[in-house]
């Protein structure tokens, strides 16, 4: 269901804390792998309004990663997500909920070139879906200093994205998103480590979701820029031998949303290879200009005739979002490595750093496993 369960891919996968500029944590890309590996995961996600369970998603993958001839590393992966539910065309409207079931398949592979000083990295995905394809290519590298303190990094990507909901009448839509990362990676002392990325986006194209009512008549603007800074510190304490991981990340775009994210883990090992981690994520955003709360359905608030604009999607309105989260990893072994995640997501307009998010919209919640297991060889 095009942008409808794309935008339901983006919020599941943000949740479990998937979608992030860089691999979580603070990571210097300079050291090749020693041993290939071959990782299968399984996800399993719901979430919920009061009284009616909305959307589900299983979503089974395998990562291979293999190093060959010295300095090379080859990466791929696919990842097959069944979804089913029922999606309201209101977020708040128990009554509107549709049932839908859709299945879309995604895969990836990179390719990454070490030298004594750096890497460089191409990486191409593909992922599809009865009504939505979307191919993504991008290049991108690193380079550190001679004592290996400091690795900057620099990427860029291309996004391009076809759209097809005949019953709507929309046919060969078109979407192409160019994005480009810089950053810096520094190790302050022997137990800290600071990373900064900046990150920039420009798109073209649909970006007006055909499954809410008003939008293929107003829609979206069909242009939208948006820029990122992300920052994150990792704190090793010796004593204890545990972690600390913070992450803030600012975002605003060309859509009026300016969100904030305040992220915490605490990286405990124990007895017998046991590592736990538990994490906390807030999240706050405000709400796109074209935005109208579907109180006031089926007119949004503001003159038509001075504004072409219009959506009552959620995810566009004010809101804040909590993520409390658990770990447990263990170690098996030389060659195995299993580990089991559970995150539990709450989402309000009551949550919003102002304190006053979008009315009219019910208490969202979400609730994600996730079971993995990785083999070393």
């Amino acid at each position: 269901m095009a942008a409808t369960k794309n935008s339901l891919h983006a919020a599941m996968l943000a949740g479990c804390g998937c979608v992030t500029a860089l691999p979580a944590g603070v990571v210097l890309a300079d050291t090749i792998p020693e041993r290939a590996q071959i990782s299968f995961k399984y996800l399993d996600y719901q979430d919920s309004q009061p009284g009616l369970k909305r959307i589900a998603v299983k979503a089974p993958s395998t990562l291979l990663m293999v190093p060959f001839a010295g300095n090379w590393v080859v990466e791929g992966g696919v990842i097959v997500d069944t979804i089913s539910g029922a999606t309201p065309l209101y977020h708040s409207e128990k009554s509107s909920a549709a049932h839908m079931k859709d299945e879309r398949t995604g895969r990836d592979l990179r390719l990454t070139r070490y030298f004594s000083q750096g890497t460089l990295t191409i990486s191409k995905s593909y992922s599809s879906e009865s009504d939505y394809l979307s191919n993504t290519q991008s290049i991108s590298g690193t380079i550190s200093t001679e004592d290996k303190n400091t690795t900057f990094n620099l990427g860029v990507g291309q996004t391009d994205d076809r759209i097809d909901v005949p019953y709507y009448g929309v046919v060969n839509e078109k979407k192409a998103v160019t994005d480009l990362i810089v950053g810096v990676t520094q190790i302050l002392t022997p137990i800290d480590i600071v990373q900064v990325n900046l990150t920039k986006s420009d798109g073209h194209g649909f970006y007006s979701d055909p499954y809410k009512q008003g939008e293929l008549e107003f829609g979206r603007p069909r242009h939208k820029a948006g820029t990122a800074i992300l920052g994150r510190w990792n704190h090793h304490f010796v004593e204890s031998n545990t972690t600390l991981r913070l992450s803030y990340r600012y975002y605003e775009d060309s859509f009026d949303v300016h969100s904030h994210t305040v992220g915490g883990e605490w990286v405990i090992p124990t007895a017998n290879d046991w590592i736990i981690t538990p994490a906390l994520r807030y999240y706050t955003q405000t709400a796109a200009f074209f935005y109208a709360d579907p109180q006031n359905a089926p007119l949004p608030t503001f003159n038509l005739s001075n504004q072409p604009y219009f959506s009552q999607d959620q995810r566009l309105s004010a809101f804040g979002g909590r993520t409390m989260g658990l770990k447990v990893a263990r170690k098996i072994g030389k060659d195995w490595l299993v580990d089991v995640k559970y995150e539990d997501y709450e989402q309000r307009s009551a949550l919003a750093l102002s304190g006053n998010g979008s009315p009219g919209i019910d208490t969202f919640r979400a609730r994600i496993w996730q079971f993995g297991l990785t083999h070393f060889f």
